[in-house]
């Protein structure tokens, strides 16, 4: 981390505080779940005790505080790769070890029910911040098993409807997940129809962000998507509300197992 007082190009930090989130030294947990839509960290902060709300820049707000007596950060990631990537280098910078992804997907698969969660434990796809962060020029991307464990574990005991499986991120949201745009006129590839060709269960815009940024900045980390549509059956969330509140409560027992379980 830069400690400079002033900035340079190279290091654009200033006193340790980053260029983008809204935080500085000691500000951030360990432990960061990492929700996309910065209205949704004030939702989340609610079901948090001893928050500190160090407020929002740009698509960037972080709270911290404690889930159950465990000190965690929430820090939104904005939509799709770019922003995805300022936010988790910024907060490894700042001290984050472990981070969970809770956002949503769509699923590809008819008998992925609205509501349920998935446990993403590979993710694929077209983004085109993956490829600059693989060593290898690999696509595929793996989530940290132990926390994927925790996950899963915690989602069934709370009673949840969950699975796990790989799943595709997409740069684009309309042309690139086979919606139609105005100009475009009849689709001439299915990007979808070759995501689950390649194994994948759901699309979203940012788990191969999360683990391929993740896998070489050395943090540990894992995807928990709420299935907010599915796009072989055409459904669609309307209430996303109880969906996300279950999101921050699977995680934060997840981490609190799974810290539990290594130490």
């Amino acid at each position: 981390m830069n400690s400079r007082a002033v900035p340079t190009a190279l290091h654009p930090f200033t006193d340790g505080r980053p260029p983008h989130l809204p935080c500085g030294p000691g500000d951030v947990c360990e432990d960061v779940l990492v929700p996309g839509d910065p209205d949704r960290v004030a939702l989340l902060a609610g079901m948090l005790d001893s928050v500190t709300d160090f407020g929002r820049r740009r698509e960037f707000a972080v709270v911290s505080g404690r889930y159950n007596g465990h000190p965690l950060t929430i820090c939104s990631s904005g939509i799709g790769g770019p922003s995805t990537e300022i936010a988790l280098v910024e907060l490894a910078m700042l001290g984050a070890r472990r981070v969970v992804r809770i956002g949503g997907m769509s699923a590809l698969i008819d008998d992925i029910p609205t509501g349920s969660f998935v446990v993403a434990d590979k993710a694929i796809g077209m983004s085109g911040v993956a490829p600059l962060y693989s060593k290898t020029a690999a696509v595929e991307f793996s989530s940290d098993p132990d926390l994927c464990a925790a996950l899963l574990d915690t989602a069934r005991t709370r009673g949840l409807a969950v699975r796990t499986g790989k799943i595709a991120t997409s740069d684009s949201y309309y042309l690139g997940q086979d919606r139609p745009v105005a100009a475009a006129g009849d689709l001439e590839t299915s990007y979808l129809e070759s995501f689950r060709t390649r194994g994948a269960i759901g699309v979203d815009m940012e788990s191969q962000v999360i683990l391929s940024v993740s896998q070489r900045i050395g943090l540990k980390a894992a995807c928990l998507l709420g299935v907010h549509g599915n796009r072989a059956t055409d459904d669609w969330l309307v209430d996303y509300e109880p969906t996300q509140r279950n999101l921050l409560h699977i995680a934060g027992d997840a981490l609190i197992r799974a810290q539990t379980q290594t130490s």
